[in-house]
């Protein structure tokens, strides 16, 4: 497994995080279900039992009482508030440096009582005598609880993915980059719920949301890979799935933030002159070669610029009368081609590519032909309606067209 970029707090709550799906893997039936964010980090709920985990990413080096102590006088409130039903069991799953899975130490009513004793301002506290909390009580609580210390960061989440691969039958880079990241996508989709009820996933609603989305990458789950990373498994991803293939219709769309970036390197029109000559150059390309579209998150102006410029390099674009009167039929059609001699190649071509603004796209996402592929390469999301029933692509790290240039162009 490469090494995640995450600091140890991100680190703390994607810990979490992958602790939930491995718990939602490990359901035995499609109507059990887990909450995020419930009485603890992750409860569990099965036709049998109930369980809540608090779960614990802590950069100590060995086990100490203190490390532990607040979590477990939370659990330990919660069993014995009235108000609340006692038949939970309790897991405290922990993570410490240099501690192994199954070296827990056993927690005791000794052990216990050790724990909840401290010191503030020079006095010392005793949690259980202060609540009276008797030791037919703090029994019952252990006979409930139980120390799991949790494995390493990255050695957990290669468990996931193992889990994952075997579960859907795909290769390590599906596991990785598809299901894993749609996991994370729904497990922290629902974290942020507001309600509990809504922060509650069964294992079927669970499998059949990370088996169906097509979306290979969010920004979930490129807050833990490197720039380099990241765009290593986007190239990947590409070739891999076939994406860039010339016979596949292809819609591009560019943000805003990429646009008024530094491309001194590569500036747009050089950019767009790059791509058009690898996938639709004349006398080269083949015939059932498809033109790329672009979209640019632009303003008026400075898309008139683009095209003007364009035109000045004898480039020859369609634009569906874009700030004219724009006609989908028009930009929907494909260029009229001449073949060589052997009518295998493109010798010439009514256009060479597509291009439109953002706000031309959304105006007239009804009535746009719909690509097999759509990279968006964008901060911005496109409505859902557009994303369906195609390969998408959602590049959320890419800083400039240089970037982009070199997932497309390898």
């Amino acid at each position: 497994m490469t090494t995640r970029a995450a600091d140890a707090t991100i680190k703390g709550y994607y810990y979490q995080f992958d602790t939930s799906i491995l718990k939602l893997l490990e359901l035995r039936a499609n109507a059990d279900s887990i909450t995020i964010e419930g009485i603890e980090d992750i409860d569990i709920n099965t036709a049998t039992d109930a369980t809540t985990i608090q779960c614990k990413y802590l950069s100590k080096p060995r086990f100490i009482n203190s490390a532990v102590r607040e979590p477990i006088i939370l659990m330990l409130d919660h069993f014995v508030n009235p108000a609340t039903p006692n038949n939970y069991n309790y897991v405290l799953y922990a993570h410490f440096e240099n501690e192994t899975p199954g070296s827990e130490p056993t927690i005791d009513l000794a052990k216990l009582k050790d724990i909840l004793t401290y010191t503030e301002n020079k006095v010392e506290k005793k949690h259980h005598t202060d609540n009276g909390i008797t030791d037919v009580k703090l029994n019952a609580f252990i006979r409930q609880f139980k120390l799991v210390f949790g494995k390493e960061f990255s050695a957990q989440q290669q468990e996931v993915i193992q889990k994952l691969k075997t579960k859907f039958s795909c290769t390590d880079f599906e596991a990785d980059t598809l299901y894993y990241n749609n996991a994370l996508r729904i497990v922290i989709d629902r974290a942020i719920k507001r309600t509990t009820s809504q922060r509650v996933i069964t294992k079927s609603e669970f499998i059949s949301g990370i088996d169906c989305s097509k979306k290979l990458f969010n920004e979930w789950f490129i807050k833990l890979r490197s720039k380099r990373e990241y765009l290593k498994l986007a190239a990947q991803g590409l070739k891999s799935t076939r994406a860039l293939d010339p016979i596949r219709s292809k819609l591009i769309v560019i943000g805003k933030e990429i646009l008024t970036a530094d491309n001194s390197e590569m500036p747009i029109e050089s950019f767009l002159e790059n791509l058009v000559a690898k996938y639709y150059k004349m006398n080269s390309a083949l015939r059932n070669a498809k033109p790329l579209a672009f979209v640019l998150d632009c303003d008026s102006t400075t898309l008139i610029g683009i095209k003007r410029n364009l035109i000045g390099s004898e480039l020859t674009f369609n634009d569906g009368h874009e700030g004219i009167s724009f006609s989908s039929q028009y930009f929907n059609k494909e260029p009229i081609i001449n073949t060589t001699t052997n009518g295998m190649k493109i010798l010439k071509a009514s256009f060479s590519f597509k291009l439109i603004s953002r706000t031309c796209l959304i105006a007239n996402i009804g009535t746009i032909q719909q690509p097999s592929v759509l990279l968006n390469f964008s901060k911005e999301d496109l409505p859902s309606t557009f994303t369906t029933d195609k390969q998408y692509f959602d590049f959320k790290y890419c800083e400039n067209l240089r970037d982009i240039y070199k997932l497309l162009a390898p």
